[in-house]
């Protein structure tokens, strides 16, 4: 853990709340005296420009700065101290103290930083400092002032709790908020490094950046889901077919406990989706010989590449109901959290059939959308029952 000093002048600086060790300070501040560099740590989500309330900030900067206070609710940030004292011609000097975490940690701990009002923190920030567009300018921000409220005594799980609180909105996805109680951390920790920057755990996690994000969390849950046999008990005849139809049920019902023995399998499960998904492209893609491409006749497929969870770039995008159930079959083939063969070898006996079972199995039924072939029970247990009837280990 290490200390960020900060300092900044203020024209007002008052406690207004104080309960035993915690109180909370309301600054009225210049947004030119608004330091660089705080963290966004304890935040629900990071703050992106390109989201509309930070486009609304930044045009009442550039139009109306003195009516910025006016419109906008303001910043709060947590820390671990603050000190105001007066300084000549009646302004107050603010300093600040907030425990981040460093590169070395380890634990659990968000940080002290921006709690709420993200965006309003970058969209400062940008017409302050940032690189300007052509014709974009901020020409009066001497005249523009924020209310920033400042907490102090919050101890590290009220944190996580309060910035849940305040960032309860249809703007802010249930995977980023669960994020904050670091529900997801088992499944970061199992997620290989080089496929990170491919998965947000919160909005904007990247910014700039996030244009290598194509997935999010849910994805990663929708695809352990798949190969679940504690939830979706393919000896029962229960098939998970709520990772296509209704992910969201599953990061609302999110229980490690219900995950446990296939979250260490989450590599081995991306490595075989790609299999799949490669398996795909060589029975349906264009090749040298110039075979015709079938599959983008089939709804929710098409001709444009598609980016895979481990980086990998396919030719075309695949519909998720082509490569679901396949992966749900594999369930069968783990016993007690582990494969009952080298994934390798369970690919090599089981992939290719599958991939062509699924597709026939889709042409025999005439069915004209893959949504309508993906509610049909019948399409998950065809292929789960294809592995189990000839292979007995239970």
């Amino acid at each position: 853990m290490q200390v960020l000093d900060l300092s900044l002048l203020a024209k007002t600086a008052c406690r207004g709340y104080t309960a035993e060790e915690t109180a909370i300070w309301n600054l009225t501040v210049p947004v030119t005296e608004l330091p660089q560099g705080l963290p966004f740590g304890p935040n629900a989500r990071n703050a992106s420009l390109d989201a509309k309330p930070a486009k609304a900030m930044l045009k009442t900067l550039a139009e109306e700065p003195e009516k910025f206070i006016l419109y906008n609710s303001g910043i709060m940030i947590v820390a671990a101290e603050i000190v105001a004292s007066r300084v000549e011609g009646g302004d107050f000097k603010v300093r600040l103290k907030l425990q981040v975490p460093s590169t070395e940690d380890e634990g659990d701990f968000l940080g002290h930083g921006v709690l709420n009002g993200g965006h309003t923190y970058k969209a400062l920030m940008h017409a302050l400092h940032g690189k300007r567009k052509r014709g974009e300018s901020y020409s009066n921000l001497s005249s523009a002032y924020v209310q920033v409220s400042v907490a102090v005594g919050i101890s590290e799980h009220e944190i996580a709790s309060i910035s849940r609180a305040r960032n309860l909105s249809l703007s802010v996805p249930l995977y980023a908020l669960k994020n904050l109680a670091q529900d997801w951390k088992p499944i970061e920790e199992a997620l290989p490094k080089e496929y990170r920057q491919h998965v947000l755990f919160k909005p904007n996690e990247y910014g700039e950046f996030e244009g290598n994000a194509h997935y999010n969390v849910t994805d990663l849950i929708r695809r352990l889901a798949l190969l679940n046999n504690k939830l979706f008990d393919f000896r029962q005849d229960k098939h998970p077919i709520k990772a296509y139809s209704s992910s969201g049920s599953l990061v609302q019902g999110w229980k490690e406990e219900d995950y446990k023995q296939v979250i260490p399998l989450l590599q081995d499960i991306l490595w075989l989706e790609q299999k799949i998904m490669e398996q795909h492209v060589e029975i349906n893609g264009t090749g040298a010989t110039g075979k015709k491409v079938v599959i983008p006749k089939v709804s929710g497929c098409s001709a444009k590449p598609m980016k895979l969870i481990t980086g990998k770039e396919i030719s075309l995008t695949i519909g998720d109901i082509f490569y679901m159930p396949i992966l749900a079959a594999f369930r069968v083939l783990i016993k007690d959290g582990q494969w009952t063969k080298p994934v390798e070898t369970l690919w090599e006996e089981w992939g290719t059939k599958l991939v062509d079972k699924l597709w026939d199995t889709y042409k025999s039924e005439g069915r004209s959308s893959a949504s309508a072939f993906a509610s049909s029970k019948s399409t998950w247990s065809t292929l789960t029952n294809l592995v189990a009837m000839q292979f007995v280990q239970i």
